[in-house]
């Protein structure tokens, strides 16, 4: 009996040493058991990622159609103004852009918040059909640019979209005539002037103002410094239009100028006076493919993470059917002893 009981109390020790083991290594799944609060998290980690690359896309479409809708807006305006009304608000332009050329006005920086001069009452009159301060409309077809030209290059104007710098021309065209434009690169917000260094020589833009559309051949390009405006002046008999950003990207220490000159409209930018949509990408089908995009990254997001969810569920599963098969083993072992 001694000797059985000897061997009973260590077939005890051995039958309960075993379990004090895995519940310190977590073998029972109680460790191993992710918490609800960590499942959540990861989720929120990874839609915050998702969001953040997202983002700038995002952003962009959000931004053009608050372009579009003023653009609408701006066109709306000049539909419902009768001809002659139309037809003064040309002549009030063309005799400022004559007034200005006769004084000592002088061009400056465009971003340079130190250089932006207010301009006067009636500068803001002019070209403000719908009374929201949009002047005309850009478009670049080449870099898939539809933006509107607000009056000034403060932060207001361009963080939305392009800026007139006062003291320029204002943008009705006209023999003697030199209208800057200029727009931000880079703004995490928007996509602007982004692309302008794609446009080359011989690329043509038209702007829409007062119910015409002008065109311009680009002539040159230049980067200079901030502080070299010279070819921004009027040259005499020229009807000039010159788009300006900062360069390089990211680090904005030079000017890109990109000079052109007055031209006919294209063929297929007309159709019987009528307003076509000319090769610039159309604004719903540009947010159709980042919506598609972010929707894409959010399923393949939840996918993976569904993915870890049933590799954990079945890494909890296996472990008790371990734990049986070892302690069926111990029991077997203890009773040949016995």
């Amino acid at each position: 009996m001694t000797s059985a009981d000897g061997v009973e109390g260590q077939g005890t020790q051995g039958s309960k040493a075993p379990p004090s083991s895995p519940s310190a290594s977590g073998e029972d799944g109680s460790a191993r058991r992710p918490s609800p609060w960590r499942i959540v998290l990861g989720v929120l980690a990874v839609v915050a990622g998702v969001g953040l690359m997202s983002y700038p896309f995002v952003a962009d479409v959000l931004n053009q159609r608050a372009q579009d809708q003023v653009t609408q807006t701006l066109d709306r305006a000049v539909s419902a103004a009768a001809p002659h009304a139309l037809d003064k608000e040309q002549s009030a332009a063309v005799d400022y852009n004559r007034r200005l050329l006769e004084g000592s006005s002088h061009v400056v920086d465009p971003f340079d918040p130190a250089d932006v001069k207010p301009g006067n009452e009636e500068y803001q009159r002019i070209l403000n059909v719908a009374g929201d301060g949009v002047m005309a409309e850009l478009l670049i077809p080449k870099i898939g640019v539809d933006l509107p030209i607000r009056h000034y290059t403060n932060e207001e104007s361009l963080a939305q979209g392009v800026g007139h710098v006062v003291n320029t021309s204002v943008p009705v065209g006209g023999v003697s005539t030199h209208t800057v434009l200029a727009a931000h690169t880079g703004l995490p917000t928007a996509r602007l002037f982004d692309r302008l260094p794609e446009v080359a020589v011989g690329d043509t833009f038209v702007i829409r103002v007062l119910g015409r559309a002008n065109a311009y051949r680009v002539t040159s390009t230049e980067v200079v410094l901030p502080e070299v405006v010279e070819s921004l002046s009027v040259q005499p008999g020229r009807d000039m239009v010159t788009l300006v950003t900062c360069t390089p990207y990211g680090v904005n220490t030079h000017r890109l100028l990109v000079h052109a000159l007055r031209t006919d409209l294209p063929a297929d930018w007309q159709a019987d006076g009528a307003r076509t949509i000319r090769s610039v990408t159309p604004v719903g089908e540009q947010s159709s493919l980042v919506w598609k995009a972010a929707i894409a990254g959010v399923v393949a997001a939840g996918a993976v993470l569904l993915a870890l969810v049933a590799v954990r569920r079945v890494r909890r599963s296996v472990p008790p059917v371990s734990r049986s098969a070892s302690k069926t083993g111990v029991s077997g072992r203890n009773r040949r002893r016995m």
